[in-house]
């Protein structure tokens, strides 16, 4: 789903800190516009464009500026060395998806788990941090076997209906405790197995409650023995909940495509893919990954809705699994409009070719 406006919440923030190190390795200042710089050939900007940054971070205040997603850099590759375990080219097909992402807004980026309390109580973050890690707890324990958009209408849901019953933060961890598991379970009706996720939520609650101070613990061990929560959960809580980076959180789009690359060995588990990427990708890039991956596999590269001719990975011959066929396909208008139509708006990514 592309988003016309929105106030400056943490991806905003993101990109404007991405932007500022990337003017710094370049040489540029601080206070140097992008697009003044460009308009009189400046080299700094010609490297940054170099950086897959392109245009897109011309004006870094702009509500809609696109994704900007960190890029590998040589410090990274010297970091991994000559390992065998690195895949070979793979810091190209990172660096090519960043490019990618940067031209379109997928679900993740707004509804996403680690998005979507800010989405709904805009500032949480910044001004109840408690509050913000409890409602990213909450939508984490919802969004297994549910799709993003799904997830995000049961937060919703939840949000509007405890703020109506007086809760100053609407979803938290009180309106739990105060409410039945059969109401948890209206509530969320329409995620997948709601019925066993309202039981989950209400025993972690009391968890929550009973053991932690009523917040969210700090160790992966901790969080893993809430009912319903696994590894995937647990790293991205620590990650966006508490800034600590111990570990990657692996959904399945990225467990899909690291296979679908030889990033990892074949396995049916995204516990083995984490465990093998954990192993060569520098640490750096742990909390990007996810959500970088997870919009490309949302959006460009859908299992059910094959996207090869717009995407730089089956141009560039960097994708073994390209689909041939729809690569000689013209993209006509028809194209062009169900490009538009699908889950985000791709039709930037038209321009690419």
């Amino acid at each position: 789903m592309a988003v016309a406006t929105r106030s400056k919440r943490p991806l905003e923030a993101a990109k404007t800190e991405t932007v500022k190190r990337l003017k710094t390795e370049v040489g540029l200042g601080d206070g140097d516009s992008i697009t003044e710089l460009k308009q009189e050939g400046n080299t700094g900007v010609k490297s940054l464009e170099r950086k897959h940054i392109k245009v897109e971070v011309e004006d870094e205040s702009s509500e809609t500026s696109p994704n900007v997603f960190r890029t590998v850099t040589g410090e990274d590759l010297k970091l991994v060395g000559l390992d065998a375990r690195v895949p070979l080219n793979w810091h190209e097909i990172y660096n090519e998806i960043v490019y990618m992402r940067s031209k379109f807004m997928a679900p993740v980026d707004t509804m996403g788990c680690e998005r979507m309390p800010e989405t709904i109580t805009p500032n949480v973050t910044r001004d109840k941090p408690k509050v913000y890690r409890f409602q990213l707890l909450i939508s984490l324990m919802l969004s297994s076997q549910t799709k993003d958009e799904v997830n995000f209408e049961a937060m919703v849901n939840l949000q509007t209906i405890f703020l109506k019953k007086g809760y100053e933060n609407g979803l938290c961890l009180e309106a739990i405790l105060d409410s039945a598991e059969s109401d948890i379970d209206n509530y969320i009706q329409k995620v997948g197995f709601h019925r066993r996720k309202a039981g989950f939520i209400k025993n972690s609650c009391d968890i929550l409650n009973d053991q932690f101070n009523g917040d969210i613990p700090k160790t992966i061990e901790d969080i893993v023995s809430l009912p319903g929560v696994g590894p995937k959960m647990g790293y991205l809580l620590l990650q966006k909940g508490w800034n600590i980076n111990d570990g990657i959180g692996v959904d399945v789009h990225l467990h899909r495509l690291a296979q679908m690359w030889g990033w990892v060995s074949k396995s049916d588990k995204p516990e083995n893919t984490r465990n093998e990427l954990e192993k060569w990708l520098p640490k750096s890039l742990w909390a990007d990954i996810n959500p970088l991956l997870v919009g490309f596999g949302q959006s460009v590269c859908a299992p059910r809705s094959n996207n090869c001719d717009i995407c730089t990975l089956a141009k560039k011959g960097l994708c073994k699994s390209s689909n041939k066929k729809l690569l000689k396909q013209p993209i006509d208008d028809k194209r062009k409009a169900k490009l538009k139509s699908q889950r985000s708006d791709m039709s930037g990514l038209i321009d690419l070719f």
